[in-house]
């Protein structure tokens, strides 16, 4: 079977996500999670993996979607994810050791978030670009739309012409690492997204902090 996770933004009214639902099923396609993002206006983006018996025909999706009023922003393979409590604890718990790692960063982020792919780089190597070092001084992560993506995130990132969206979010006030990453302008990242962000950095903070105090006693 083929897993993908598709990033679809249709209208936020009652009945729209049922809609979506009828023509991925007409697709041949077996809805296993849905994760609805907040953002703002009329519109809602949801996060809908789903499952196959073949790779999806991308277009043929888009045009059925946008006959139910909703547009397909993306489609991404991915393993099957399990219930998200277990993954956050599992991640937690495999960290505990070496919390300050920078692959355990890199793969919160990924699991927990759905911010995927993501770059994990030193704050040395993040200062290189504006976005890095504007992140590092607010202390907080930062989005900004540019015309490209810094070199690290440029493979893997399509863009139209119309500029993408980056990602920068240091993993401590005084940071030692920056997670960034990059999509196509009409993906964006979304509150959702950043709450996420936000909550997987301050436990891995936490983690990092109590490892020290222990290895201080």
């Amino acid at each position: 079977m083929v897993f993908a996770r598709l990033r679809i933004e249709l209208p936020d009214h009652p009945g729209a996500l049922a809609a979506v639902s009828r023509v991925l099923a007409a697709e041949g396609l077996n809805v296993v999670e849905v994760s609805i993002h907040e953002v703002d206006g009329p519109s809602a983006v949801d996060e809908i993996v789903v499952h196959a018996a073949e790779p999806l025909a991308h277009d043929e999706i888009a045009r059925s979607l946008a006959g139910a009023g909703a547009d397909l922003l993306s489609v991404a393979p991915c393993e099957m994810r399990g219930d998200p409590t277990v993954t956050a604890l599992t991640w937690v718990t495999a960290s505990l050791e070496q919390p300050g790692r920078k692959s355990a960063l890199a793969t919160g982020v990924r699991l927990l978030t759905g911010i995927d792919p993501v770059h994990v780089c030193t704050a040395e190597q993040a200062v290189e670009w504006p976005i890095g070092l504007a992140a590092i001084k607010r202390g907080w992560p930062v989005v900004q739309r540019l015309d490209q993506a810094p070199p690290p995130l440029r493979s893997g990132t399509p863009g139209d012409g119309s500029g993408v969206w980056v990602l920068a979010a240091p993993d401590a006030p005084d940071a030692q690492f920056v997670v960034m990453a990059a999509r196509p302008f009409a993906v964006r990242f979304t509150a959702t997204e950043m709450n996420r962000l936000a909550a997987v950095l301050d436990c891995r903070r936490r983690l990092a902090l109590t490892a020290t105090l222990g290895a201080g006693v």
